[in-house]
């Protein structure tokens, strides 16, 4: 996450200042490369037991099987998605534009107001990870992260009162965290033996919505970016994509099994 806040806090200056998008890109590349040299050296080797090495398509598949056979595993994509797709779709892929071209703010304000969600993110995902397991339950935090998001985007389309637009960001940020809770819940609704399985199932099912929503918010929000007669309201209505998407996650999050300690107390020991 601390990645995905440099990505634009500190390559959008550094784009700006001149240096070119392929350049970078190569540079990326190099780095990631040798980071790929360092880890293949740096991670011990597995034991792998023979009949583990052969294994026969279906074989590969079952735990798929087992993951996508749960209705739960669905219903935590869905909490997930609907929280991540504000921050992705509305803010790192939109963000800059919507604030350069609709609130006709500099390219160096509007990168610095959207980087501060992601910078939440390293703050809220380790804060409302650690909320859930000392209060014991997992619904509680994603609902009430959630209403958080509504207010701070009312804050950001609105804003009703006077709040900086990088401050109610980084507030949303930090909310936003609760998205990675549903990875939680996922490998606890889903048997011991297809944990990994169900971590790469969400991810499938986060991105795909992702996926799906992309195109419909850039056909009703991103085409008139900088073009609409009224910007403010371009800019209000993408605001209110980020809101209903967060209320979406609310009313889901109702039907999602409550898989915290304190919904399942052990017996005492004798």
């Amino acid at each position: 996450m601390l990645g995905g806040s440099a990505g634009q806090f500190v390559v959008g200056p550094i784009i700006e200042h001149g240096v070119s998008v392929h350049a970078f890109w190569v540079g990326m590349g190099a780095i990631i490369l040798v980071n790929a040299a360092v880890l293949y050296f740096a991670t011990p080797k597995e034991q792998i037991e023979p009949h583990l090495q052969e294994g026969s398509l279906g074989s590969l598949l079952m735990p798929y099987k087992v993951v996508f056979s749960n209705p739960q595993s669905y219903l935590c994509g869905a909490v997930a998605g609907l929280l991540f797709a504000p921050t992705t779709i509305g803010d790192m892929i939109w963000g800059v534009a919507r604030f350069q071209k609709d609130l006709q703010l500099s390219y160096h304000d509007a990168v610095l107001i959207v980087s501060m969600v992601p910078l939440g993110w390293v703050f809220g995902c380790p804060l409302l990870g650690w909320v859930s397991d000392r209060i014991g339950r997992r619904k509680p935090v994603i609902m009430g992260s959630a209403a958080i998001m509504i207010l701070a985007g009312v804050q950001i389309a609105f804003r009703p009162f006077p709040i900086p637009a990088k401050i109610a960001m980084f507030i949303f940020g930090v909310a936003s965290g609760a998205a990675m809770i549903p990875y939680s819940i996922i490998k606890e609704v889903n048997p011991d033996n297809v944990k990994g399985s169900a971590a790469g199932g969400i991810n499938f099912l986060v991105f795909a919505i992702t996926a799906f929503m992309g195109p419909v918010y850039a056909n009703h929000v991103g085409k008139g970016v900088g073009i609409e007669p009224d910007l403010t309201s371009n800019f209000q209505k993408g605001g209110l994509f980020w809101i209903a998407c967060c209320a979406a996650a609310i009313v889901v999050s109702f039907f999602l099994r409550e898989t915290g300690r304190a919904a399942h107390p052990q017996p005492a020991p004798k």
